[in-house]
């Protein structure tokens, strides 16, 4: 009789404590902030920067590596229309590598889809041909992203 009630013992005990583990994963499951459920997401590039861009891109990174982008949609959108443009010519790779390797890599990885403002190009006298090979370009980027926003139903991360 003493092995059987040690043994219902150790058998509540058990069931508590894995009653206690899945409460704990759910709260900390909770905690970490979701991205909303869309068919795509937009960069939201807030004050047209390198470090705005960097920021960004850095988001996504930490996005993509605890595997909350899904994989089944397209990578997240980055079009840029902004001073921020001019990082992308290949004769500011040297001063902005950094950058530029992060946002390289994580288009090779399919976690982002940077598109440059052609007007933005012109504006700073350039023409799309001085952009890095990994970057595509949109006419004009303000209504690319409005057309995201708009009709494809993307949301900004």
């Amino acid at each position: 009789m003493k092995y059987i009630w040690l043994l219902l013992c150790l058998l509540l005990h058990s069931q508590v404590f894995a009653e206690v583990v899945s409460v704990a994963k759910v709260d900390s499951e909770s905690l970490q902030p979701s991205l909303p459920t869309a068919p795509g997401y937009l960069a939201r590039i807030n004050n047209s920067s390198p470090d705005s861009l960097r920021s960004a891109l850095e988001r996504a990174e930490m996005l993509f590596m605890e595997g909350r982008l899904r994989s089944e949609l397209p990578p997240a959108s980055f079009v840029l229309h902004g001073p921020e443009v001019a990082v992308f010519f290949r004769e500011n790779y040297s001063s902005n590598k950094n950058l530029i390797d992060l946002a390289a890599r994580l288009s090779a990885f399919g976690v982002v889809d940077i598109q440059i403002c052609e007007t933005r190009t012109g504006v700073l006298g350039r023409d799309r041909s001085a952009l890095l090979p990994f970057v595509g370009t949109v006419p004009f980027g303000p209504a690319e992203e409005q057309r995201l926003i708009d009709k494809e139903k993307y949301v900004y991360f």
